[in-house]
């Protein structure tokens, strides 16, 4: 089980910031725009009282207590000259001195609640829009896109990508803002006390920066390689997961077990690989900060300790790491938004991509679009179909459909047979506008589809797929997926059609039952049936069933065949049926052969011409043991009356 990496990130790649991606990103906070001034004045009040307020007023403490020289005065009388960004303010008592700081703490403790809520309600917010976005455009998206995009793909930008986007767009930004706040702050703070020890702080922080810098990239570069490795591994987990019957039964534990040690052994290498860098950064940091302190004392203490206070000491020893910090941080905050860039560039690609069948604009004002249908103007469907002279291409190169011309009269059966890759399905995926013709036109009632509206089109569908798929709801919510406003007994009425309404009642809750887990506990045939009750309680004109008895027993599928026929009958109907048996009875059999009609007729017709379709039905009816041949020989000279 070779693992392939080729879709992994470059570690040596995006190591800058791509600002045009970014400027489409920002939008979702920016527009939230009164969230971010209110949040702006929280962090300006925070970071004032962090940087500036407490220290200086610590400063004032420490200047009224040296000045005491030991001598003991009472608390009322204690007088303290309170200095902020050069202004002296008027003396105040110790008790003044209590009540402002008191007063500075309650406006901290709410402007950082209103902080933490609004980020978090930002995150929040922005993270939904991102999901809200994407997913509207997935809905708009057509089938081409599908058949070329991983499910899984589209979950993780859906999921992880918009979660890891509302963080960076909520928290990154705050903690810029926040971040620059605290520096102006601090430099403001430095130069009205003393502008000498400013300068000296400032003097090594262009060294602080280069370090930074030389260490982030590094640990960036790491953390990727160690992301892609676990990445690496999660994948291998879900495909062993995955196939685990398949491993015993071909009897490769050991081989998959050796398989997974050295897959965890190079996790865990490139993850340490990853954490030395680290380990050397922080160090390395309080190395430098701690030269800069010495620094700042030996000034301080020896040269200029007639000029210097020692309030001023302790203020400037406080501001090396209210400068470095935020330089280190701001280092950090740039690995972050390099490293949820490769996010961003997917999430963008997924809301930016266009839908390859949309409809006109005219179109659109008469009909509406997929969110909001113009039902009232919707013209009832006859069911009159014409291909003209319509071929498709998946890509440029292969035409898989070629030249088909076919009319399909309203109320006609048709089934299509052939073998895998004939065109079968294209035929009807073109019907249904999944795709569309590369050239030619599709006609239904005598007008090119393309003049009326997808919602117009598929409302009018009945389509039941090879593959029935039910939803996590109870029974009466999946059959109400087809007509969304159908009464209780419109769907009993459906469900009583297709034979599945004795079943849903054995149920204690009956249609409330809640089909868990994707209905594991129904059989194929009973989830068909389900399909069946939803395409016919919308009464469609145009019903198409694609090899829906394909993947059931024979029992199950007399049981689908009754349901089909009572199903069917008055409408038009395109049936692609692999087992030939089970459309003997339609109107019109087509068989197609490497994207064309080979040959067109009833059952008996064709046999009697023992073409391709003839040598289909015998390889198919000579694979049946004796008794089933007969069975089926029997019930087809009863249904004919011959």
């Amino acid at each position: 089980m070779a693992l392939d990496i080729s879709k992994e990130e470059n570690p040596k790649t995006k190591t800058k910031l791509n600002f045009k991606v970014w400027i489409k990103i920002l939008k979702y906070t920016f527009k939230r725009w009164p969230l971010l001034i209110i949040l702006l004045l929280t962090i300006l009040i925070t970071s004032f009282y962090d940087v500036s307020f407490i220290p200086l007023m610590n400063a004032a403490a420490i200047n009224t207590l040296t000045e005491l020289n030991g001598n003991f005065v009472p608390l009322n009388e204690l007088l303290f000259q309170i200095t902020i960004f050069g202004i002296n303010f008027p003396l105040i008592n110790f008790y003044g001195y209590i009540i402002i700081l008191f007063v500075a703490i309650l406006l901290r403790s709410i402007a950082i609640f209103f902080t933490f809520f609004i980020t978090n309600y930002l995150e929040m917010d922005i993270m939904v829009s991102l999901r809200r976005d994407s997913f509207r455009v997935v809905q708009q998206l057509s089938f081409s896109y599908f058949d070329k995009t991983p499910s899984g793909w589209l979950i993780a930008r859906m999921q992880n990508d918009t979660a890891t986007i509302g963080d960076v767009l909520s928290w990154g930004i705050i903690r810029i803002l926040w971040i620059t706040a605290e520096l102006i702050f601090t430099l403001i703070t430095m130069f009205t006390v003393n502008w000498l020890l400013s300068i000296i702080i400032l003097s090594m922080a262009p060294i602080i920066f280069v370090v930074v810098a030389y260490f982030n990239k590094i640990i960036l570069e790491r953390h990727r390689i160690a992301r892609n490795a676990y990445s690496n591994f999660v994948r291998w987990l879900a495909e062993c997961i995955s196939g685990v019957q398949t491993i015993k039964t071909l009897a490769i534990e050991d081989r998959v077990y050796n398989e997974e040690e050295e897959i965890t052994e190079e996790v865990r290498q490139k993850r340490l690989k990853a954490f030395i860098p680290n380990a050397f950064f922080t160090p390395i940091f309080s190395i430098l900060s701690a030269i800069t302190t010495a620094i700042i004392i030996l000034v301080g203490a020896y040269i200029y300790q007639d000029v210097i206070s020692i309030a001023t000491l302790v203020l400037f020893i406080g501001f090396v790491g209210s400068i470095y910090n935020p330089l280190s941080q701001f280092s950090e905050l740039f690995a972050d938004f390099v490293a949820t860039q490769a996010n961003i560039e997917k999430i963008i690609s997924l809301i930016e991509t266009k839908p390859t069948i949309t409809d006109t604009n005219e179109v659109i004002e008469k009909y509406g679009t997929i969110f909001n249908n113009k039902t009232e103007n919707f013209e009832p469907i006859i069911g009159d179909i014409i291909y003209d002279h319509v071929s498709f291409s998946y890509n440029e190169n292969i035409e898989v459909l070629h030249d088909l011309s076919l009319h399909i009269k309203q109320g006609t059966s048709l089934a299509i047979v052939g073998e895998t890759g004939s065109g079968k399905s294209t035929t009807v995926n073109l019907l249904c506008r999944f795709y569309e013709p590369t050239k030619g036109r599709i006609l239904i009632d005598g007008i090119d589809y393309k003049n009326r509206s997808q919602g117009w089109l598929r409302s009018n569908i009945g389509y039941v797929q090879q593959t029935p798929f039910v939803f996590q709801t109870s029974f009466k919510n999946n059959v109400k997926y087809g007509k969304l406003d159908a009464s209780d007994e419109e769907v009993i009425n459906a469900c009583k059609v297709v034979g599945i309404h004795d079943f849903i009642m054995s149920f204690k809750d009956g249609y409330d039952t809640v089909l868990n887990d994707s209905g594991n506990q129904l059989s194929l045939g009973q989830k068909q049936l389900i399909s069946f009750a939803r395409a016919i309680i919308r009464n469609p004109s145009i019903m198409i069933l694609d090899e829906a008895t394909s993947s059931i027993d024979t029992e199950t599928e007399k049981q689908i065949q009754d349901a089909m026929n009572k199903i069917l009958k008055g409408r038009t109907s395109l049936i692609i049926a692999h087992r030939l048996s089970t459309i003997v009875e339609c109107d019109r059999i087509l068989v197609m052969r490497d994207g064309r009609v080979v040959e067109d007729g009833n059952h008996i017709s064709l046999m009697k011409k023992k073409g391709y379709y003839y040598e289909l039905y015998m390889n198919q009816f000579k694979q049946l043991n004796l008794e089933q041949q007969l069975n089926t020989y029997n019930e087809q000279i009863k249904k004919k009356g011959l």
